[in-house]
């Protein structure tokens, strides 16, 4: 039995074995720990779609900056199946070929206008750990209409047997976001029932430190409006049941470090592999929403514990919204505890 179990271990990882050692490497300690007498069941959670199919899935993946998409891609969701459409690898792609153009022509000014920003500087020349720098160059990225023009080519051509899986990272401050897709990956053969939704929902105060410490540091009002955007735009989903279309699973990952739980060694040190993290499926996947009170309740006091507080999204946090049935105590009156876009708290306002 162990060793038929051994196989299956090794034959779910072989696909990210010569990529990812320190995959292979935790995975091999986990076997070992296994084989020497721990006979807890090894196996990494995941979500996954129409059951793990590598052909015909499309995910948005939503969520404000800093909110650990990418971790959620890498480690909850066989990241590694799709294709990846991440505005933002665009940007940093924009950037290293305007230092391309500039090595290769003559540096007069004779380059082309589209890899430089408003003010005359080199893309290429911008820092993303500059805030003022990150806006100038999503602004001029957006005037490339590079976001249309990467979906276009990501769906041109394409064979309709065997539809490759699309993950768009977005931050969802807009139903637009999605709605303005749905028709165009229905229209090249992506049945309803395998496009998806994904909010990686994560702790406001954590999002600002993070959006701190990353490589490209968002505007610090850029970021409270992603966050407002995300939350609102996926209550309206909630409460409206989805929209056209969206006919795949629609999930909510609560993204913040004390809901991930990771497997240990024997030692006790923590290894890279996921043993379980926290989520709720409001819909299963070609079926109706889910009309459990406490399901979506839990979700509503996610939404309310972990979003901004701004005027934004006052009625989601001052007078949140309630599920018929279940019994509330009384509200607590915080009204006057409002969010900065620094993520700390300020008092008495209205």
């Amino acid at each position: 039995m162990l060793s038929r179990e051994f196989s299956k271990l090794v034959e779910t990882s072989t696909d990210v074995m010569l990529d990812r050692s320190q995959h292979f490497k935790t995975t091999m300690d986990l076997v070992i720990a296994h084989m020497n007498g721990n006979q807890e069941q090894i196996d990494e959670k995941l979500i996954q779609f129409n059951q793990g199919k590598k052909y015909g899935q499309a995910v948005f993946l939503a969520g404000g900056a800093g909110s650990g998409k990418g971790f959620a891609t890498k480690n909850f969701m066989e990241g590694e199946k799709f294709k990846i459409r991440d505005v933002d690898e665009w940007k940093k792609a924009f950037m290293a070929i305007s230092r391309i153009q500039k090595d290769s022509t003559d540096w007069e000014g004779n380059i082309n206008p589209k890899y430089m920003d408003k003010k005359g500087r080199l893309l290429g020349d911008l820092d993303l750990k500059n805030p003022e720098h990150v806006f100038a160059l999503h602004m001029a990225v957006k005037k490339i209409g590079v976001k249309d023009k990467s979906l276009k080519l990501l769906l041109q051509d394409l064979n309709k047997r065997h539809l490759p899986n699309i993950l768009f990272d977005i931050t969802l401050k807009e139903t637009e976001d999605i709605t303005e897709v749905i028709p165009k990956l229905t229209g090249v053969g992506y049945e309803a029932r395998n496009i998806h939704l994904v909010w990686v929902l994560a702790n406001y105060h954590v999002a600002v430190k993070a959006n701190a410490e990353r490589e490209r540091v968002v505007p610090d009002d850029i970021l409270l409006q992603t966050h407002e955007g995300a939350a609102n735009t996926m209550y309206g989903l909630i409460k409206s049941k989805g929209v056209p279309s969206l006919g795949g699973g629609v999930h909510v990952i609560l993204a913040n470090r004390e809901n991930t739980i990771f497997w240990e060694r024997p030692d006790g040190t923590k290894t890279s592999t996921i043993k379980d993290f926290t989520y709720l499926t409001l819909k299963p996947e070609g079926k109706g929403w889910n009309d459990q009170g406490e399901v979506n309740q839990q979700v509503l006091d996610w939404i309310k514990d972990n979003v901004p507080r701004s005027d934004a999204t006052k009625g989601l946090w001052s007078n949140p919204p309630k599920v018929v049935g279940i019994d509330y105590p009384k509200d607590k009156d915080d009204v006057g505890d409002m969010e900065t876009t620094r993520g700390d708290w300020q008092r008495g306002q209205n």
